[in-house]
């Protein structure tokens, strides 16, 4: 896994420094053990875990700017996209907003395996959450509709902030009247899977 990591992050102009992938390689170890017993992902061999979700989540730091920004994960699940993304750039702020407790109860426990400094668990759902503070972006991969989810997260986004939605082929049914869109497709290293992500900005 190590030479896959190592590889995908290079061709997606990350540098796979030794620290990054050891905190990968221990994040993938930890999902099996947990994953036994509380089926957190249905993907759980080695490769498919650095593919479908390490290197496919790393994708969402794309839109963003360089500099300290405070990101909203909004169902994270077993940590994802929000974990990859901050190990690739420390510098993030992370809240990951989960409502089912045994995938938050992983998430605060490999937070603290990795040691990651400035990461925040929140068990509840969206529709419930009320943080003190705006956020400078907002992630979701695959869980809701563009639409939707938009206009549910945009009053916990600032001003000119983003909100990232990951979307597979069928994303384009999903835009059906919907203005202000950024539409990037990526190809996730290693697969002819087409990771579509989809940026708007908070007005």
């Amino acid at each position: 896994m190590e030479l896959l990591l190592k590889r995908g992050l290079t061709a997606l102009s990350i540098k796979p420094t030794p620290e990054v992938i050891e905190a990968f390689t221990v994040y993938c170890s930890e999902l099996q053990k947990w994953s036994k017993v509380h089926n957190l992902t249905s993907v759980t061999d080695e490769e498919g875990i650095a593919i479908r979700h390490f290197l496919d989540s790393v994708l969402f730091t794309i839109p963003l700017t360089e500099g300290d920004l405070d990101i909203l994960d909004v169902g994270s699940g077993a940590g994802f996209p929000g974990i990859p993304m901050k190990i690739v750039r420390p510098d993030l702020r992370l809240t990951l907003l989960e409502p089912k407790g045994k995938k938050a109860a992983f998430l605060r426990h490999i937070v603290n395996k990795l040691n990651l400094k400035d990461v925040e668990v929140v068990e509840g759902r969206l529709e419930q959450f009320q943080p003190s503070r705006l956020f400078d972006a907002a992630v979701v991969r695959a869980l809701f509709a563009a639409r939707e989810f938009i206009a549910d997260v945009s009053p916990l986004i600032k001003p000119g902030g983003l909100i990232i939605l990951g979307k597979g082929r069928d994303y384009i049914k999903e835009l059906d009247g919907q203005t202000g869109i950024t539409v990037s497709k990526f190809t996730i290293p290693f697969t002819d899977i087409e990771r579509v992500i989809l940026t708007a900005v908070n007005i």
